[in-house]
């Protein structure tokens, strides 16, 4: 039953007028560009869509009008509602409710919101500030944004959303009519803009254009908010010790290779050099402010010898400034990170006049103790008071951006180095007869040890490779020279997409070595973390084996270096496209406990990575309440997690967006650090072994097992339109076949979200709990005395909601077999029917989110936007099946598909 909206709520009357006038200004827009019989055409489908018949699935009347469009008619009808959808959101967020519903800690909340209030509870709980200062000393958070085949809004889009927003965001205030119809002006002009841009990409998006797009939002809204977030926790909870890297941001753009042809080194050379053209303009910028209000004359104030010194080599003083030591240090700081552009960049920073022949600095730490000069002496000097608040987070931002502003990890498939080592034993002189491929496990280890216990090469410079060997070995080279240029922190993480195995960790470090970025020897060393991922159920089972495995190799201990933290990836994703959503989320948080125990009793430190996703079925969810879920004893103070496709415009899009969730992200995980370790409760352990046990096979009779269900995914979701749109740089499948354990995940769960059936975000849990025999009583006690379930079957309630069965049916219908495919559907109704029972009757609720009336809201209004676009991609579908190749049709096609993703919001 879809849901309803309470039109008496402060916050619906809000989001029904900021929807009324976006729409009506897309109407005015429409007419005055397009004319009266376009904007009639537009009134009369809306018209339709607007009958209760649509929100139940059944639209006949709409589907009259839609099914006598021309395909050019259809393009413009779905311009018209993709653009409703992407203003309805917008009228949405600025209402305030998805901004603000988690952001202010009330007194004695438990669960902060921010950092502070993070600090202020635990100080309340007995902790001191020494205890803080260890705590914020190991602290390392960092989102890592990543890149997928689900952003399908174009950044020229993104820009007019985002200037609509700001104008919407003035008129919260009252204004005098004058300035108000002014503004009214400014939005339609606007909008009218918006109807005049691309909703899509005409051509595949390259690396290029995500790195880009990607830094846009850095610029604008991310290193802003780190920027606040560090200045203010300078000013107040700075005492306990220094701040950074406490936060930092990761990236994938332009280093991970799995499966993406288009990733290399010279992809890797672009992002590290984009980056750092954001973050060195933004250090000369606060230079140069810096310089303006510190011209302090030595005639008034000592100043420390360090800093004469520093003054001292500055290039060509201005004689007006010889009393301005403050001035000439700042003067040589600007023109050294002048000079660092220019090597990096090849360009100059921003406000330079000009190259310079300084000489640059050849690492971030050389920058940030010129800094520390001049702070120390303002401090002996005239008092912490004249240091000021922009100096400090000066320091402290360089301290976690380095001249690289976001560490980018390197990323390939362990059967890419498995190939690679075969050629390279097989090309060298020394490895012959060494036939890798055709080794077991036990003989590779012990022929990857051997390697790594000595210094000599592999590779040959005088040996031609094969194009997929060069192009590792290159992409390699180029992670070695950017170490050099940038320094041991530009890297995240070497990840092993596919690891299984010892030897899969052991691969990279053979390979790395030949470039320089491991040593060999006695005592083996290396520039950059490997982190195995683990993906599917099997794989998270088996990873606290194979981490015991490594760190028992005496080679492991040199290599992790003498703070031994060793960082495990977990995969959401392909997990739950391997056993379904309760065995993956229950897998994801076991292995993690088990990766923890393994961790600390061989005395190394853990760092987990969890590659989420945006969509329910990927791991999504808001990232605070998913930390605050994780089993105690795994977090440790260090977390990272991927930002993935649309999800980075939604939670970093504006600057005080972007602030809550990093706030709340680092308040989290101190409160999840420091939260006391406990045994598990043996019957709550069993009864959730059993409930994932049972969901999983339940998952698989469905999905692997059902001979008919590889088609039935095929026909009655638009995978196959999916394939072929312009929405991402990587490929939709690892391989060209049809097969479900080859597709990538994402697009496999972008499929469900499409057709409204939400599958990955709920398939199996009620089967689960039948073959379990678990009761309601039992799940009820589970949710109010387990934060992780509680948070399983929240989430899960909201793919529900999401999802739509009666639209669902429809698609159902674009399937040639009939009967195999009403069965199919059967089978996911009952499970969908039986989902929604037990959700309701483990809290005790009468419908889908009634116990969270924002979110409900939310749901129904974006299902109001969605649901004639569902209706009208079906229409396309069908003549498209049916052998109408015209390119209008598939045009029309693909802005259906970006119409419903910008509606859902989290379909990837």
């Amino acid at each position: 039953m879809p849901l309803s909206i309470d039109v008496d709520r402060p916050t619906s009357k809000h989001v029904r007028q900021n929807a009324n006038l976006l729409s009506d200004l897309l109407s005015e827009a429409i007419a005055y560009l397009e004319g009266e019989e376009a904007a009639a055409l537009v009134a009369k489908a809306r018209k339709a869509a607007s009958r209760e018949d649509v929100a139940n699935g059944d639209a006949p009347m709409l589907d009259q009008v839609f099914g006598d469009l021309s395909n050019e008619e259809a393009v413009f009808l779905a311009r018209a509602f993709a653009s409703h959808s992407l203003l309805a959101n917008i009228g949405e967020d600025v209402a305030g409710r998805r901004r603000h519903a988690e952001v202010d800690a009330q007194p004695g909340d438990e669960r902060p919101r921010t950092l502070i209030d993070a600090v202020r509870i635990l100080k309340e709980h007995g902790k001191t500030d020494a205890d803080l200062a260890k705590i914020f000393a190991a602290m390392n958070v960092v989102p890592v944004l990543t890149a997928h085949p689900t952003e399908v809004r174009r950044r020229s889009m993104v820009d007019r959303e985002t200037e609509i927003s700001r104008l919407m965001a003035l008129r919260r205030h009252h204004l005098p009519p004058d300035l108000d119809a002014e503004i009214r002006e400014s939005l339609f002009r606007e909008i009218a803009l918006m109807w005049r841009t691309r909703l899509y990409r005409p051509e595949r998006i390259t690396v290029k254009d995500e790195i880009r797009n990607a830094l846009s939002i850095v610029r604008t809204s991310i290193l802003p908010a780190i920027i606040d977030l560090y200045g203010d926790w300078t000013q107040k909870v700075g005492e306990h010790g220094h701040l950074a890297p406490l936060l930092k941001m990761g990236s994938w753009l332009g280093g991970d290779r799995d499966g993406h042809p288009g990733v290399n080194g010279e992809t890797l050379k672009l992002a590290f050099a984009s980056q750092s053209r954001v973050i060195l303009d933004w250090y000369a910028g606060e230079v140069r402010k810096l310089w303006s209000n510190l011209a302090v004359s030595t005639a008034y104030t000592p100043v420390s010898q360090e800093l004469l010194a520093l003054a001292a080599q500055t290039r060509d003083p201005s004689v007006h400034r010889l009393d301005e030591p403050y001035r000439l240090a700042l003067e040589l700081i600007f023109d050294r990170l002048t000079a660092v552009s220019q090597k990096l960049t090849g360009q100059p920073v921003a406000f330079a006049n000009g190259d310079t022949d300084v000489e640059p600095y050849g690492h971030p730490d050389a920058f940030v103790a010129d800094l520390s000069v001049i702070i120390d002496s303002l401090e002996r000097n005239g008092g912490d008071r004249l240091v000021g608040t922009a100096l400090r987070t000066l320091v402290e931002v360089a301290k976690a951006c380095g001249f690289h502003l976001m560490s980018l990890d390197l990323r390939q498939n362990a059967d890419v180095h498995e190939r690679t080592l075969d050629e390279l034993y097989r090309r060298a002189g020394a490895g012959a007869g060494v036939e890798y491929l055709k080794l077991d496990e036990e003989a590779r280890c012990k022929v990857l040890i051997e390697e790594l216990s000595h210094q000599r090469p592999l590779v040959s410079p005088f040996t031609a490779y094969s194009e997929e060997t060069a192009k590792e070995l290159a992409t390699m080279e180029a992670a070695a020279q950017a170490v050099r240029d940038y320094g041991h922190g530009c890297l995240g993480a070497y990840i092993i997409s596919k690891a299984a195995t010892l030897s899969d960790i052991l691969e990279p470090l053979v390979l790395l070595k030949q470039v320089g970025m491991v040593w060999g020897g006695a005592a083996p060393r290396a520039s950059v973390k490997v982190a195995p991922l683990f993906e599917t159920i099997g794989d998270l089972e088996n990873g606290p084996a194979v981490l015991r495995q490594w760190l028992e190799l005496p080679l492991s201990r040199t290599i992790l270096g003498d703070r031994p933290v060793q960082e495990i990836m977990l995969g959401y994703s392909d997990s739950n496209k391997d056993g379904g959503y309760v065995a993956s989320r229950r897998g994801v948080a076991t292995g993690a406990s088990a990766l923890a125990f393994e961790a600390d009793r061989m005395g190394v430190g853990l760092q987990l990575f969890h590659g989420r996703g945006g969509s329910v079925g990927r791991g999504g969810g808001p990232a605070a309440e998913a930390v605050m879920a994780q089993p105690a004893g795994t977090v440790q103070g260090r977390i990272r997690m991927t930002e993935q496709g649309e999800m980075i415009a939604r939670r970093f899009g504006d600057q005080p967006t972007a602030r809550r969730n990093l706030d709340g992200l680092a308040a989290a995980v101190l409160m999840a650090s420091e939260r006391p370790a406990s045994k598990p409760d043996p019957k709550v352990e069993a009864a959730m072994t059993a409930l994932a046990e049972a969901s999983f096979h339940g998952f698989r009779a469905l999905v692997y097992d059902d001979a008919a269900f590889e088609d039935f995914f095929w026909s009655v979701t638009p995978i196959s339109e999916i394939v072929g749109l312009n929405i991402g740089s990587r490929p939709a499948s690892r391989t060209a076949s049809r097969k479900i354990e080859d597709l990538r995940a994402i697009p496999w769960v972008f499929s469900w979200s499409q057709s409204r059936f939400m599958l990955p975000g709920w398939y199996g849990f009620a089967s689960g709990v039948e073959r379990a025999g678990l009761s309601v009583e039992q799940l009820r006690d589970l949710a109010g005395n387990f934060d992780f379930f509680a948070s399983l079957l929240s989430n899960m309630e909201l793919a529900l909601a999401q999802s739509h069965m009666g639209i669902a049916s429809r698609y159902v219908d674009l399937s040639p077999d009939k009967a195999d495919a009403q069965r199919i559907f059967a089978t996911i109704q009952r499970e969908h029917e039986a989902a929604t029972g037990l959700a309701l009757a483990i809290r005790g609720g009468s419908t889908l989110l009634d116990n969270q009336p924002d979110l409900a809201e939310s749901v129904a209004l974006a299902s109001r936007s969605v649901d004639p676009l569902n209706h009208l991609q079906l229409e396309l579908l069908s003549r498209r099946r049916a052998g109408d190749q015209d390119e209008e049709l598939r045009l029309a096609i693909q802005l259906t598909v970006a119409g419903i993703a910008a509606g859902l919001r989290n379909t990837g």
